[in-house]
């Protein structure tokens, strides 16, 4: 059965949730436009080390929502998802950053407009920051199940009702239950029930319980029209469709975006007065409905940066060199009898026949690229663009001394005893996966594959025939 025939079916047995019983015969149908995207993890700008990872950052959202308002002037933004920290959390080294970038973050949301927002189990790690931070943000946020006791609820809302040309719009965040969150069904139902008492028409959640946690929720039935279902990694593969799930004959219709901004979704919806059905390319929604319709822009880097947000992000990279090196610390020694690194110009004292293929090779030109992104401040670029960063005898912020580069050390290990004795044993020859991931990872490297770059590494001098 089609989607068109399934709706028809729907159509034809009288259900449907949303009606608007008020409205006079003669008002004529009401539209609402409403902005939503997904996941921004706190990063005002995703790093871009892979092509795949060239989308998003605020100040291009920001330029999509300034073009997109010239044909909907006033429709409001909503985020869905984690909203100020990714899955690391907060080391304690990273803490002068992430609050300097998380005003950053709360000044670009208000900057655009984001009338709602919800957080995910990324944010939810750190309760007493989270606590301390949402304030700031200076936006509302949306948790309609929130943990029974938790610092910070005070700084949230269940809901919020918007009134968007006339349509009054209820929004519910949903988190999970396994971040602390009271289940999101029960929670939702009776909020959603309460909302169109008080007069709403169209119910927007906004979850970060993930694909499958929203699909299998939402299979109990929510109550609402529109689920925008964020809370999915880096590496997720996002659907522009709509799909409609829920028990009996009144749907929620599923929606997505992708993470860190990568994608505005555009949701609009003409009331009639009739059931609510979406409305598909090729397949118009029943005759008599209210119409559901969405829609996704890429976030390219081929956008341009909209003015103030991008003054904005230049200010907060340039201010790192202040808020880093204030609290930046040199490595610690390495332990009695233990190796510390020494550099590239060491090593290839004794394997000189490796130079020629360092030089060609891309993690020789490490330290330049984030040089030329004005990012040799940033913790999180420099500690994979360095060699021993933070390690015992290694590199810091703050004390680089020639490990500028990702060098020999960072993947064969600390190499001061190896060059002392010139013995094996005091180095690691085999590079096991995991060290490689610590930089090439989903964040950074979507299209890491072990195997296939090992292999271009051993060349004549570095690995092969060694």
């Amino acid at each position: 059965m089609t989607r068109l025939t399934w709706l028809g079916v729907l159509l034809a047995l009288g259900c449907g949730r949303l009606s608007t019983p008020d409205r006079a015969p003669d008002e004529g149908p009401r539209e609402a436009t409403l902005f939503v995207f997904s996941d921004l993890r706190g990063t005002l700008k995703p790093c871009g080390c892979s092509p795949d990872l060239r989308r998003g950052g605020v100040d291009r959202v920001a330029e999509v929502l300034r073009l997109a308002r010239a044909s909907a002037a006033g429709a409001p933004v909503l985020h869905a998802g984690d909203l100020l920290l990714d899955d690391e959390g907060i080391p304690d080294f990273l803490r002068p950053q992430i609050d300097a970038k998380t005003t950053a973050v709360g000044e670009a949301l208000r900057f655009m407009g984001v009338a709602a927002a919800t957080v995910g189990p990324s944010d939810l790690q750190q309760p007493e920051w989270l606590a301390k931070a949402l304030p700031g943000v200076g936006i509302p946020i949306i948790v309609t199940n929130p943990p029974p006791t938790a610092p910070w609820v005070a700084g949230t809302r269940r809901s919020i009702v918007l009134d968007v040309r006339g349509v009054k719009v209820g929004v519910l965040g949903l988190i999970p239950e396994a971040s602390g969150g009271s289940p999101p069904g029960p929670a939702a139902r009776a909020e959603a029930d309460a909302l169109r008492q008080g007069g709403a028409v169209l119910i927007v959640a906004l979850s970060s319980l993930g694909l499958r946690g929203a699909k299998r929720t939402l299979r109990e039935g929510l109550g609402v029209d529109v689920l925008v279902a964020a809370g999915q990694g880096l590496d997720a593969i996002v659907s522009d469709e709509v799909e409609p799930l829920g028990p009996g004959g009144a749907p929620t219709y599923l929606v997505q975006s992708f993470v860190q901004g990568g994608q505005v979704g555009r949701l609009e919806v003409v009331m009639t007065g009739g059931p609510l059905a979406a409305e598909f390319p090729g397949e118009p929604a029943p005759k008599g409905s209210s119409t559901l319709r969405w829609s996704l822009t890429p976030v390219g880097w081929d956008l341009p940066r909209e003015p103030t947000i991008a003054s904005l992000m230049d200010r907060f990279d340039a201010d790192l060199e202040q808020i880093n090196m204030a609290t930046a610390s040199d490595p610690v020694p390495p332990a009695a009898g233990e190796a510390g690194y020494v550099g590239v110009e060491k090593c290839l004292e004794c394997h000189e026949e490796t130079r020629a293929f360092w030089e060609k090779d891309r993690h020789h030109d490490a330290w330049e690229t984030i040089v030329e992104d004005k990012k040799t401040f940033d913790i999180y670029c420099v500690s994979c663009h360095v060699t021993g960063f933070m390690r015992p005898g290694g590199s810091s912020i703050k004390k680089l001394d020639g490990l500028h580069d990702v060098q020999c050390e960072s993947c064969h290990g600390p190499g001061s005893l190896h060059a002392e004795s010139s013995e094996a044993a005091h180095i690691q020859r085999e590079v096991p996966e995991s060290t490689c991931r610590t930089c090439h990872n989903p964040k950074h490297s979507t299209r890491f594959d072990y195997d296939a770059y090992k292999k271009r590494l051993l060349v004549p001098g570095h690995g092969l025939g060694d």
